[in-house]
């Protein structure tokens, strides 16, 4: 059995897109079967990669699992409720909050007057989405979002919204009836989260999703990263890749990655299984 066997990544990011990525979706599944891993999230800043994913299911059938998601940037008119019904009924299992046009994510980019990559040209006249009004109230459409992904128990990710968003959204989510919570990369600057934060996500029931390209992209060091997942807890951790950019490595080897640096540092067989299989699985599957 390999490294990858009944392995999950919830987070590739594949061609066609407007930023030049080093797979296909067609190639990422390959690579990915070719691995025995159990399945592959499919995810883009434009909007839902579910019509894709169900494409991809039908061209390598019983294979592998393929899942889409929808991500509510300003591409599909932001906290479109029509959009996200329409794509949770193709079978999204996933709904990021806003990334790229998230008016978090822009003011990092200015702050520090560098774009993340092509796609920013694209929101430099965006003033950025937040959940919240002029007057510091959720909007009415992100409390209709939420209530959505609760009916169709899909799974809720934080984006590159702040944290001041995330600690009002978090509650209201689970009020609403929303089950499946996930806080994407807390160890890239653009989004980073404090431990103490960090253990305030794991005390809402919130899953921490490690991601491989800070890493090989020197964002997050492995040390830091690593200490986290144990002061927080491996049941409350998963580790995907947010690889596919052109200039780093292909998603497989960054598990493979993944799973080499957890075993030297003394992670066991079953604690690794659950940060790149069990966690993710529960998440989609159940």
């Amino acid at each position: 059995m390999g490294k990858l066997c009944g392995a999950l990544d919830m987070h590739i990011h594949g061609a066609p897109d407007v930023v030049q990525r080093k797979l296909s979706d067609i190639e990422i599944v390959e690579d990915a079967i070719k691995h025995g891993m159990y399945g592959v999230v499919l995810k883009t800043h434009l909007g839902s990669t579910t019509e894709r994913a169900l494409l991809m299911q039908e061209l390598f059938g019983k294979q592998i699992h393929i899942f889409g998601g929808v991500t509510l940037n300003d591409f599909i008119g932001g906290f479109n409720l029509t959009a996200l019904r329409v794509a949770l009924m193709m079978g999204a299992k996933i709904v990021w909050m806003p990334t790229f046009t998230s008016k978090n994510h822009l003011a990092y980019e200015r702050k520090r007057g560098k774009t993340v990559n092509a796609l920013s040209s694209v929101c430099s006249d965006l003033e950025g989405l937040s959940i919240f009004d002029n007057n510091g109230n959720i909007l009415d459409s992100v409390i209709k979002i939420l209530k959505l992904i609760a009916k169709t128990n899909s799974v809720l990710g934080c984006g590159h919204i702040g944290m001041d968003e995330v600690k009002a959204l978090i509650p209201l989510a689970k009020a609403c009836g929303v089950k499946k919570i996930v806080y994407n990369h807390p160890n890239n600057p653009i989004n980073i989260a404090t431990l103490e934060e960090q253990q305030w996500l794991v005390s809402q029931g919130v899953l921490l999703e490690r991601c491989v390209v800070d890493l090989v992209q020197g964002l997050a060091d492995w040390d830091v990263v690593l200490k986290e997942i144990w002061e927080t807890g491996v049941e409350n951790n998963i580790f995907s890749t947010d690889l596919g950019q052109f200039t780093n490595i292909a998603p497989t080897e960054g598990l493979e990655l993944v799973y080499d640096t957890l075993l030297e540092n003394h992670f066991n067989a079953k604690e690794i299984s659950r940060l790149i299989c069990e966690n993710p699985r529960e998440l989609l599957v159940t």
